[in-house]
């Protein structure tokens, strides 16, 4: 990291600031003084101002900040409090024109200490042991800079560059190669693995990377440097057949424990897969944050042992966890059949049963992989067996596919699947019934997402928010809705998809398709334009 030395633009300076009197400006020709209109409106004519940019209220000049920076995301906010969904950490705290906004910590000294608290609000670092001490290095350096952070992220590389000296090329030769340069780095990226060829054009090769921090040095960096970072985001990255995060440097006959950071809040772990393979290796990370409030789990590809590792988390997380975002499936597209990893852990490990024993302790959750309607069923078993009940009161849900037997093959997604829409009309009548017993449940989104879908407004999906209710309903729906929920009801009813057809060869008339997304759909619609094996 470095500071910004180049000087201060001419638009940040004004005739006022300069100070100049009439007399000094009288011995400069006129031509000098001809400049664009907005600066030469700002010299003085008749009389010179006394007031300055420094002389403002220091709540005006964050708001001229936060008009270039963007208003500054709250450390404190809870995701319950404005969205269904839990907040995303990756750009709350970071404006994508830091660099270029820099300058202007040049100002005044007021607008340095202003601009530096939003330019290291967010610190992101690479994983490795030199980039730890290089980041240590300016930190001890610029000592009033450390209390500015509040969101550290580190992500651990994969790869790197192999040892080796590239070959030399002629001026001449230098863009072609430039060319086949991202040509071979991006074969040798894909193929994941630690060995590759020699080519006649290019010898910059990569390898897994063997630099790499691990987690306690990582750890006793930000205990170090950053007493008042309220969130930590590990980034462990993915490849095929990825190595895992070291946590230790040194094993020990004793228990290791990694160091303590008791100012963090919300814990964000994406590609987790590097990161903990065992309940263990969870228990050891969440026992150095005793104050965490927010946990974020992305793993970057589905994995069967992702599910297991998940389902044996969830009964032993910290009790002042109240927001979890669980992502365990990420691609949105429809599957023809579950995938052999998801018959090969269920009904052993069904998912749906943990995450429901931990649901109504929970202020928010959001999930995003498969679940079926016993989700809440039990989550309301549970609730009822807590004192004074439910906590839950906001429900996020993106659907990769729901629960069926293992006899059952044909368990595909989308929506011309007409046994995966029964599934998901089911899923979203049990939520419905579920409001009886989760009473503080006030926010509940359940949706399937299929970005390759023919139309993908017609996605099913089901939301209630402010006691309005959209998306997919049918009569039984209504019925439970009215029982558990009376104040509450749908925006509109209507079928939604009764303009859609068919066309002589059995396919979806494109023309018929709705330009918006429907504010409601009657489960029975998708009957017409389900595929004929369905029906």
């Amino acid at each position: 990291m470095t500071t910004c030395t180049a000087p201060l633009p001419l638009l940040a300076v004004t005739a006022a600031q300069l100070s100049l009197s009439e007399d000094v400006l009288a011995g400069v020709p006129k031509d000098d003084l001809q400049g664009p209109p907005f600066v030469s409106e700002l010299l003085p004519k008749t009389h010179k101002s006394d007031k300055q940019l420094a002389h403002l209220p220091v709540e005006i000049q964050e708001s001229i900040l936060d008009h270039l920076f963007g208003v500054r995301g709250s450390t404190a906010s809870s995701a319950s409090d404005s969205s269904p969904a839990l907040r995303g950490w990756s750009n709350v705290l970071r404006h994508p024109r830091r660099r270029q906004l820099s300058n202007l910590a040049l100002v005044s000294q007021t607008w340095r200490q202003l601009i530096q608290e939003r330019l290291y609000r967010h610190v992101k670092i690479k994983g490795t042991r030199l980039e730890l001490n290089q980041c240590a290095k300016w930190f001890f350096l610029h000592l009033h800079l450390k209390s500015y952070v509040r969101h550290v992220e580190v992500w651990v590389p994969v790869w790197e560059k192999k040892a080796g000296t590239p070959p030399s090329y002629s001026a001449a030769q230098l863009s072609t190669q430039r060319i086949q340069t991202r040509t071979i780095i991006t074969t040798v990226v894909n193929a994941t693995t630690t060995s590759f060829e020699e080519t006649n054009n290019i010898s910059l090769v990569y390898q897994l990377a063997s630099h790499n921090a691990t987690l306690e040095e990582i750890f006793q960096t930000v205990q170090n440097l950053f007493p008042e970072a309220c969130i930590l985001t590990l980034e462990g990255g993915h490849c095929k057949k990825p190595p895992m995060i070291q946590h230790f440097r040194a094993q020990s006959h004793i228990l290791p424990h990694l160091p303590v950071i008791e100012s963090v809040r919300t814990l964000v772990l994406k590609g987790a897969w590097n990161i903990m393979r065992d309940p263990s290796h969870f228990h050891t990370i969440a026992t150095s944050f005793p104050n965490v409030r927010e946990w974020h789990c992305t793993y970057a590809k589905p994995k069967s042992k992702g599910y297991l590792t998940i389902a044996r988390v969830l009964p032993n997380i910290p009790h002042t966890l109240t927001h979890i975002n669980l992502s365990l499936e990420g691609f949105y597209c429809k599957e023809a059949a579950s995938p052999n990893m998801w018959r090969k852990i269920y009904p052993q490990t069904h998912i749906c049963l943990e995450l429901a024993k931990i649901a109504p302790q929970l202020e928010a959750l959001t999930y995003t992989g498969r679940i079926c309607a016993s989700f809440f069923s039990h989550a309301c078993r549970t609730a009822e067996q807590m004192r004074p009940g439910s906590k839950l009161k906001t429900l996020d849900l993106v659907v990769k596919n729901c629960c069926r037997p293992k006899s059952v093959f044909n368990d595909g997604t989308g929506i011309t699947n007409l046994a995966f829409i029964k599934s998901f009309e089911a899923l979203v009548t049990s939520g419905v019934r579920s409001l009886g017993t989760l009473v503080d449940l006030t926010s509940l989104r359940i949706r399937f997402i299929d970005l390759d879908s023919t139309c993908p407004l017609l996605n099913p999906y089901f939301q209630l928010k402010d006691q309005k209710c959209t998306g997919l309903w049918n009569e039984e729906i209504l019925t439970v809705l009215t029982e558990h929920r009376p104040a509450t009801a749908y925006v509109e009813l209507a079928d939604g998809l009764s303009t859609a057809g068919l066309d002589k060869d059995g396919h979806l008339i494109e023309a018929t398709f709705p330009r918006r997304r429907p504010l409601s759909i009657k489960a029975s619609s998708y009957a017409q334009i389900a595929d004929v094996g369905q029906l």
